[in-house]
C-alpha cells in the first residue's frame, strides 16, 4: 500500500475543469494507489466522510473516500515522486484492511460501472446520486464505459 500526494500537473489539468476532484491549493490531499481493471487508481484520504462508499479507518469519520477517486493515466505526470507519511496509528490501520480496502474499493467500481449502464439503458430512471458526485463520471473512457 502506497501513499502519495498528486501532482500540481494533475490539478492544473484535472482540478477546475472538473468539480467533484477534490482540491485544495493550500492542503493537498494523500491518497493511496490501488490497482483495478489493470489502471490505477488514486483513493483519497479524508476526515468527515458520511457515506458508506468509502472505508473508515478507525471510527471516526475518517478513512478512504472511494467516491473522490480518480484514474491515474499517467503515473510520472500525475504522482509525486516521494511518498507521503500520515500518522503511524492510520497506517497500521489502513495497512491491516489493505485487502479488504481493495476488495471494498473493486466491488465499488464495478457497482458503479453496473449504474452507469443501468443509467444509460433506462434514461427514464433517474441516475444513482453517486453518479452524480464520484469523480470516476470524468474517467469514462478509462473505464471503458
Amino acid at each position: 500500500m502506497e501513499f502519495n500526494r498528486l501532482s500540481a500537473v494533475f490539478y492544473q489539468d484535472y482540478g477546475t475543469a472538473y468539480p467533484e476532484i477534490l482540491n485544495k491549493p493550500t492542503r493537498p490531499y494523500y491518497v493511496v494507489l490501488v490497482k483495478v481493471m489493470q489502471l490505477t487508481f488514486a483513493i483519497p484520504l479524508r476526515s468527515s466522510i458520511k457515506h458508506s462508499f468509502s472505508f473508515i479507518a478507525d471510527g471516526n469519520e475518517a478513512g478512504l473516500d472511494f467516491t473522490k477517486a480518480v484514474v491515474i493515466v499517467d503515473r510520472q505526470k500525475y504522482v509525486e515522486m516521494i511518498p507521503a507519511s500520515i500518522r503511524q496509528h492510520e497506517f497500521n490501520e489502513l495497512k491491516k484492511f489493505e485487502f479488504e480496502i481493495e476488495t471494498r474499493f473493486e466491488k465499488f467500481l464495478y457497482d458503479y460501472i453496473k449504474k452507469v449502464k443501468r443509467s444509460r439503458e433506462n434514461p427514464r430512471i433517474p441516475p444513482a446520486r453517486l453518479l452524480q458526485f464520484s469523480c470516476l463520471q470524468y474517467f469514462h473512457k478509462e473505464l471503458g464505459l
